[in-house]
């Protein structure tokens, strides 16, 4: 089941698209869904493709939640005639790190699936997504969840980005020292209470109404995240999937030939710009001789998290930083 609706409803960033909003998992009777953005200009036969996952901490957001959608991603699309794929993902604490991974590699399917396929050749207007050309992105937790993916599909995805990226979840955890102006206090009595309350099986994976704001404010202030996303994992084999600087030191690691460009902004106090340089330094050392390796950009810039939320891609900090990924995403 697909359907299709003007992308204003959802916002006035979405005004030059249309959006196909679909299913691509259900787990224990709840739908989980991604949303193709559509630009009304699409021009192309095969559309590349911007496979894009959201921020919240891995806790709260939505895919299409328009405060938090990068203009310069949209603006790509447009000017590329690319579709933007942007999933949603079960959220903590009602799950795992390991399956909300679990969920992004089940989109990865869906996205290449005879299924979605079928939906976009029953459209009003037939879409076809060129499958070889496909650039990823993410803004903060749904940062992390890109650099996943591109180490995960490297020979399959052109070239990643990601904005900062929650790579402080990583092995030494990097946290923040105080908490951020951004977040609420909220004790963590919340947090228990609200553990108590899940009832077995409960699932959530969309908060377009912000009705998870205390709960992902709680968590944030009283870090308790990174307990949540490796939750289970101790005797899991699938453990080192969760941390990506790990996975560097995999025989095999490599990147995308587009390379992977992280955009950071210098006063993040959510995500500390630490992690990100943490993660570059070690790519570009340990993948040097690799596929991709030579192609790692970090972008640091004057601002917070979510610095990049109303910047152009026209803007020449931008422009340079991506210029590689995206020659390469659409040669």
């Amino acid at each position: 089941m697909a359907t299709l609706v003007p992308g204003a409803n959802f916002g006035k960033e979405f005004t030059n698209f249309n959006i196909l909003q679909a299913t691509y998992k259900i787990v224990d009777g709840h739908e989980i869904r991604a949303d193709l953005l559509i630009p009304k200009s699409l021009s192309k036969d095969k559309a590349p493709v911007i496979a894009r996952f959201h921020g919240g901490g891995l806790v709260r957001g939505d895919s299409i939640y328009a405060a938090w959608f990068p203009l310069w991603v949209l603006e790509l699309a447009e000017e590329h005639s690319a579709v933007i794929v942007s999933a949603n993902y079960r959220f903590l604490p009602e799950v795992t790190g390991l399956d909300v991974l679990d969920d992004v590699d089940d989109f990865w399917t869906w996205l290449h699936s005879e299924d979605l396929t079928k939906i976009l050749k029953q459209q009003e207007h037939p879409i076809s997504l060129d499958l070889d050309r496909i650039l990823t992105a993410g803004d903060s937790a749904g940062g992390l969840l890109s650099v996943y993916l591109t180490l995960s599909q490297p020979d399959n995805i052109r070239a990643g980005t990601a904005a900062y990226p929650a790579l402080h979840w990583d092995n030494p955890p990097l946290l923040p020292s105080t908490i951020s102006a951004f977040i609420s206090h909220v004790p963590e009595s919340f947090i228990d209470e609200y553990l108590t309350n899940i009832k077995p099986g409960h699932v959530e994976s969309s908060d377009l109404a912000l009705q998870r704001v205390d709960l992902s404010s709680a968590i944030t202030a009283n870090q308790r995240g990174y307990g949540f996303y490796i939750r289970g994992s101790d005797a899991s084999s699938q453990r080192d999937r969760l941390y990506q600087l790990s996975r560097l030191d995999k025989a095999d690691a490599r990147l995308p030939r587009g390379g992977l460009v992280i955009l950071h902004g210098v006063d993040d106090d959510l995500v500390p710009i630490g992690a990100s340089e943490r993660f570059v330094d070690k790519a570009r050392n340990i993948l040097k001789d690799r596929q991709g390796g030579d192609r790692v950009v970090l972008s640091q810039q004057p601002g917070g998290h979510g610095f990049d939320v109303n910047a152009s891609a026209k803007e020449q900090w931008l422009a340079d930083a991506l210029k590689v990924a995206i020659d390469t995403w659409l040669e």
